[in-house]
């Protein structure tokens, strides 16, 4: 199963929180559990102890509120290949 993020069953994605803290997703079977922490450090430690072969990803808090919504940015008319 993926996440919006791409992330499958073998990766734990590490996440700053909105109010402060860090939060660590591990994707389960009926859909992803989340446990948020004090900081970076405990969000990395608790991710390779949760799940010891998984690849941990650390992404930023504005990268993740945009992957998160079902629909893409409007087009600004540009060429993005310019």
């Amino acid at each position: 199963m993926l996440t919006p993020e791409g992330a499958d069953d073998a990766e734990v994605i590490v996440r700053p929180c909105a109010r402060g803290g860090w939060q660590v997703e591990v994707p389960t079977a009926e859909g992803v559990h989340v446990t948020t922490v004090d900081s970076e450090q405990e969000a990395l430690a608790l991710g390779h102890f949760l799940r010891p072969h998984a690849e941990v990803r650390i992404l930023p808090a504005a990268e993740s509120e945009e992957t998160l919504r079902d629909e893409l940015r409007p087009d600004d008319g540009r060429n993005r290949s310019e």
